[in-house]
């Protein structure tokens, strides 16, 4: 299950990008299908972890949109920074599969 350095980042840019997908879900053309086919593959995602695993995503993705918070700065959510690297590697790989990023 080893991922692309390349495709993981894509991914980690799309898992960011999910809080403002969802405010610009009006747009037109090609522009809101890319957003419609991301904000599908985050929540399915999303949808495969329990609720305090989904606070860890919400924490690490979801609070900075320039770069993702350190495990350090979550470590009040109850896990070990290597639980959490494989929360994250379990979201970023259900995420690129839904994509079609990995294969």
């Amino acid at each position: 299950m080893r991922i692309d350095q390349d495709s993981w980042n894509i991914i980690q840019r799309v898992l960011r990008r999910y809080p403002d997908n969802l405010k610009e879900q009006k747009a037109d053309g090609a522009y809101r299908e890319r957003i419609e086919r991301e904000i599908k593959a985050v929540e399915l995602a999303l949808s495969m972890l329990s609720p305090e695993e989904q606070q860890v995503i919400r924490a690490r993705f979801f609070t900075d949109r320039r770069r993702n918070i350190s495990y350090e700065r979550i470590y009040e959510r109850g896990y070990s920074a290597r639980q959490m690297r494989r929360i994250v590697k379990r979201m970023v790989y259900a995420t690129g599969k839904n994509l079609g990023e990995i294969e």
